[in-house]
C-alpha cells in the first residue's frame, strides 16, 4: 500500500513565494577582506584590492571577487514549509550564475523563492527535494546574480 506523500497542497503553496531581505551596502573593506579570505594562503587577485591597480582594468576600479555575493542575503527570512521534522538534512548541491560586478558603493538586495519541491523514495525512507533561488540585484536594479541550491530532507 502506498504512503501518503508528504507534499501537501500546503507545501506546494509555497512554492514561488518570494522573500525579500533588507538592502546591504558594499563597502570597500567587506570586499578586501572577502578576496583575501578566498584566495587565502595566496595573495588576493589585485582587481579586488589594490586601488591603483584596479583603476587601470576595463573596470575602472575595485570590483568585488564573482562569488561575493553569496556572501549576502544572511537576513532573507527562511520559509518554513508545513513539514514534519525531518531525520537528516542535507546540501543537494548549489548553483551559481554571475552577471554583472559588484563595487564599492552598490546595494545590493536578495530575493529568495522556493521553485521546487519534490518528493522520492529512497532506501531509507522518503525524500523531499526542495530546490530554492536567490537573486541578487543592485540599486539600478540589475541581477547581478542568481544562486540556486537544493535541500534533500530523509524522513
Amino acid at each position: 500500500m502506498p504512503q501518503e506523500s508528504l507534499i501537501t497542497d500546503g507545501v506546494k503553496a509555497a512554492i514561488g513565494v518570494e522573500v525579500v531581505g533588507p538592502p546591504e551596502l558594499i563597502e570597500m573593506k567587506a570586499i578586501k577582506d572577502f578576496a583575501k579570505a578566498i584566495n587565502w594562503p595566496d595573495p588576493p587577485n589585485l582587481l579586488h584590492v589594490d586601488e591603483k591597480y584596479a583603476e587601470k582594468t576595463r573596470f575602472g576600479g575595485i570590483i568585488a571577487p564573482w562569488s561575493f555575493y553569496t556572501s549576502l542575503g544572511r537576513d532573507v527570512p527562511r520559509q518554513r514549509l508545513p513539514l514534519p521534522p525531518a531525520r537528516v538534512g542535507m546540501n543537494g548541491g548549489n548553483d551559481y550564475e554571475h552577471f554583472l560586478p559588484i563595487r564599492p558603493g552598490d546595494v545590493i538586495t536578495t530575493r529568495s523563492k522556493i521553485v521546487d519541491i519534490t518528493e522520492r523514495e529512497g532506501r531509507a525512507g522518503k525524500l523531499i527535494f526542495t530546490v530554492s533561488e536567490r537573486t541578487f540585484t543592485n540599486q539600478r536594479d540589475e541581477v547581478v546574480g542568481i544562486a540556486r541550491g537544493t535541500g534533500i530532507s530523509q524522513y
